[in-house]
């Protein structure tokens, strides 16, 4: 009798997580997001200095 021939199986590398640092797009979403709260912290502060509230 003969042994049958074992076929080598193929393996599918996963993809891990990557954080949004890792690419451009991630890195200036980011940005976007800090400079905007920033800016409106200070637009905000601004306005109420303007309108008398602070």
């Amino acid at each position: 009798m003969s042994k049958k021939e074992i076929t080598p199986v193929k393996v599918e590398k996963k993809k891990h997580f990557t954080t949004p640092t890792d690419t451009w797009w991630g890195k200036l979403i980011v940005w976007v997001i800090v400079f905007g709260m920033v800016g409106l912290i200070l637009l905000s502060f601004i306005l109420a200095i303007v309108s008398g509230n602070a």
